[in-house]
Protein backbone atom coordinates (compact mmCIF):
# COMPACT_ATOMS: atom_id res chain seq x y z
CA UNK A 1 0.00 0.00 0.00
CA UNK A 2 0.72 3.27 -0.88
CA UNK A 3 0.19 6.42 0.94
CA UNK A 4 -0.24 9.57 -1.73
CA UNK A 5 0.13 13.00 -0.25
CA UNK A 6 -2.42 15.51 -0.88
CA UNK A 7 -1.92 18.78 -2.99
CA UNK A 8 -1.95 20.83 0.72
CA UNK A 9 0.36 18.00 2.01
CA UNK A 10 2.78 18.80 -0.31
CA UNK A 11 2.74 22.26 -0.05
CA UNK A 12 3.42 22.15 3.75
CA UNK A 13 6.35 20.35 3.24
CA UNK A 14 7.82 22.10 0.48
CA UNK A 15 7.16 25.30 3.26
CA UNK A 16 9.51 23.30 5.46
CA UNK A 17 12.10 22.80 3.14
CA UNK A 18 11.95 26.14 1.67
CA UNK A 19 12.71 27.72 5.30
CA UNK A 20 15.90 25.95 5.61
CA UNK A 21 19.22 26.23 3.83
CA UNK A 22 20.61 23.07 2.60
CA UNK A 23 23.33 23.16 0.35
CA UNK A 24 23.51 20.40 -2.16
CA UNK A 25 22.63 17.53 -0.22
CA UNK A 26 19.31 17.32 1.09
CA UNK A 27 16.71 17.02 -1.90
CA UNK A 28 12.66 17.24 -2.38
CA UNK A 29 10.25 15.88 -4.29
CA UNK A 30 10.48 15.72 -8.16
CA UNK A 31 14.04 17.68 -7.55
CA UNK A 32 15.49 14.51 -6.41
CA UNK A 33 18.10 13.66 -8.69
CA UNK A 34 17.82 10.33 -10.28
CA UNK A 35 21.26 9.17 -10.13
CA UNK A 36 21.40 9.75 -6.67
CA UNK A 37 18.20 8.08 -5.60
CA UNK A 38 18.76 4.76 -7.79
CA UNK A 39 22.24 4.47 -6.10
CA UNK A 40 20.92 4.95 -2.56
CA UNK A 41 17.79 2.34 -3.55
CA UNK A 42 20.52 0.05 -4.82
CA UNK A 43 22.51 0.59 -1.42
CA UNK A 44 20.04 0.93 1.60
CA UNK A 45 16.43 1.31 0.56
CA UNK A 46 16.15 -2.09 -1.89
CA UNK A 47 12.24 -2.66 -0.48
CA UNK A 48 11.43 0.78 -1.65
CA UNK A 49 8.85 0.18 -4.18
CA UNK A 50 7.51 3.55 -5.54
CA UNK A 51 10.01 6.02 -6.25
CA UNK A 52 7.25 8.47 -6.80
CA UNK A 53 6.71 8.46 -3.01
CA UNK A 54 10.10 9.86 -2.36
CA UNK A 55 9.64 13.10 0.27
CA UNK A 56 13.04 13.61 1.01
CA UNK A 57 16.51 12.45 0.10
CA UNK A 58 19.72 13.57 2.05
CA UNK A 59 22.69 12.43 0.48
CA UNK A 60 25.26 11.44 2.84
CA UNK A 61 27.76 10.26 0.39
CA UNK A 62 31.63 11.98 0.05
CA UNK A 63 31.24 12.63 -3.38
CA UNK A 64 27.63 13.15 -3.90
CA UNK A 65 26.84 9.69 -5.35
CA UNK A 66 23.45 9.05 -3.00
CA UNK A 67 25.00 5.98 -1.33
CA UNK A 68 25.00 7.16 2.30
CA UNK A 69 22.08 9.43 3.77
CA UNK A 70 18.44 9.15 3.74
CA UNK A 71 15.84 8.63 2.27
CA UNK A 72 11.78 9.43 3.83
CA UNK A 73 8.79 8.18 1.73
CA UNK A 74 4.71 8.49 3.58
CA UNK A 75 5.64 5.34 5.43
CA UNK A 76 9.33 5.15 6.32
CA UNK A 77 12.42 6.45 6.75
CA UNK A 78 15.86 4.30 5.44
CA UNK A 79 19.03 5.24 6.29
CA UNK A 80 22.83 4.45 5.86
CA UNK A 81 25.99 5.56 6.61
CA UNK A 82 29.58 4.70 7.54
CA UNK A 83 28.36 2.16 10.42
CA UNK A 84 24.74 1.06 10.07
CA UNK A 85 21.63 1.08 7.73
CA UNK A 86 18.56 -0.02 7.99
CA UNK A 87 14.43 1.16 7.64
CA UNK A 88 11.99 2.14 10.19
CA UNK A 89 8.29 3.12 9.88
CA UNK A 90 7.70 6.49 10.57
CA UNK A 91 4.88 6.05 12.73
CA UNK A 92 7.15 4.54 15.42
CA UNK A 93 9.87 7.78 15.81
CA UNK A 94 9.91 8.76 18.75
CA UNK A 95 12.73 11.62 19.03
CA UNK A 96 15.38 13.01 16.28
CA UNK A 97 18.27 15.21 18.02
CA UNK A 98 21.20 16.33 16.05
CA UNK A 99 24.57 15.51 17.83
CA UNK A 100 27.76 17.90 16.11
CA UNK A 101 30.03 16.04 18.55
CA UNK A 102 28.79 11.78 17.61
CA UNK A 103 31.37 9.74 16.63
CA UNK A 104 32.33 8.52 13.94
CA UNK A 105 30.69 11.65 12.52
CA UNK A 106 28.08 13.96 13.74
CA UNK A 107 24.42 12.44 13.51
CA UNK A 108 20.85 12.62 13.79
CA UNK A 109 19.82 10.72 16.76
CA UNK A 110 16.78 9.00 15.97
CA UNK A 111 14.68 7.32 19.15
CA UNK A 112 11.75 4.64 18.02
CA UNK A 113 9.66 2.51 19.51
CA UNK A 114 12.74 -0.12 19.35
CA UNK A 115 15.49 1.51 19.95
CA UNK A 116 17.87 3.94 18.84
CA UNK A 117 20.13 4.72 15.59
CA UNK A 118 22.35 7.55 14.14
CA UNK A 119 22.78 8.76 10.79
CA UNK A 120 25.77 10.82 9.97
CA UNK A 121 25.67 13.55 8.71
CA UNK A 122 29.27 14.36 8.40
CA UNK A 123 29.37 16.85 5.51
CA UNK A 124 27.55 19.62 6.39
CA UNK A 125 28.54 22.03 9.00
CA UNK A 126 26.57 22.35 12.31
CA UNK A 127 24.16 24.87 11.01
CA UNK A 128 23.31 22.02 8.10
CA UNK A 129 23.03 19.79 10.13
CA UNK A 130 20.48 21.44 12.66
CA UNK A 131 18.24 22.52 9.00
CA UNK A 132 18.10 19.18 8.33
CA UNK A 133 17.01 18.03 11.81
CA UNK A 134 14.49 20.69 11.57
CA UNK A 135 12.95 19.44 8.01
CA UNK A 136 12.97 15.87 8.84
CA UNK A 137 11.52 16.07 12.14
CA UNK A 138 8.85 18.97 10.95
CA UNK A 139 8.22 16.60 7.59
CA UNK A 140 7.54 13.63 10.10
CA UNK A 141 5.25 15.24 12.46
CA UNK A 142 3.37 16.58 9.66
CA UNK A 143 3.43 13.04 8.17
CA UNK A 144 2.04 11.45 11.42
CA UNK A 145 -0.55 13.57 11.85
CA UNK A 146 -1.73 13.22 8.49
CA UNK A 147 -2.16 9.40 8.81
CA UNK A 148 -3.84 9.30 12.07
CA UNK A 149 -0.78 8.74 13.96
CA UNK A 150 -1.14 11.85 16.26
CA UNK A 151 -2.34 10.35 19.55
CA UNK A 152 -6.28 11.37 21.05
CA UNK A 153 -7.17 11.67 24.92
CA UNK A 154 -7.15 7.59 25.19
CA UNK A 155 -3.98 7.11 24.29
CA UNK A 156 -0.53 7.58 25.30
CA UNK A 157 1.54 10.50 23.35
CA UNK A 158 4.82 10.84 21.65
CA UNK A 159 7.25 13.06 23.32
CA UNK A 160 7.21 16.21 21.53
CA UNK A 161 10.37 17.50 22.65
CA UNK A 162 13.67 18.31 20.39
CA UNK A 163 16.92 18.35 21.28
CA UNK A 164 20.19 20.18 19.70
CA UNK A 165 23.41 19.39 20.99
CA UNK A 166 25.46 22.04 22.04
CA UNK A 167 28.98 21.14 20.12
CA UNK A 168 30.70 23.38 22.52
CA UNK A 169 29.91 21.47 26.14
CA UNK A 170 27.43 18.52 24.88
CA UNK A 171 24.34 20.16 26.88
CA UNK A 172 20.90 19.30 25.73
CA UNK A 173 18.63 22.33 24.35
CA UNK A 174 15.39 22.96 23.02
CA UNK A 175 15.50 22.54 18.78
CA UNK A 176 14.12 26.17 18.68
CA UNK A 177 17.16 28.00 21.23
CA UNK A 178 19.63 29.97 19.57
CA UNK A 179 21.99 29.72 22.09
CA UNK A 180 23.27 27.14 24.32
CA UNK A 181 20.70 27.46 27.54
CA UNK A 182 24.22 26.23 29.56
CA UNK A 183 27.20 27.43 28.17
CA UNK A 184 25.97 30.12 25.46
CA UNK A 185 27.48 28.94 22.74
CA UNK A 186 25.49 29.24 19.48
CA UNK A 187 24.05 26.41 18.37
Amino acid sequence: MFTVLSVDTRREIADIYSRERHNSVLFLFNNVPLRRLERAIRKYATSLNDRDSVILLYDGSAFGTGSMGFILTPEYLYYRDLVDQGETLISEIMEITFDPRARPEASLIVRTTNGEFQIGVWNTSDSLGDSTLRVLDETISLLTNRTGESPDDSSPSKPTRREVICAGCGARNANNEPICTYCGSFL
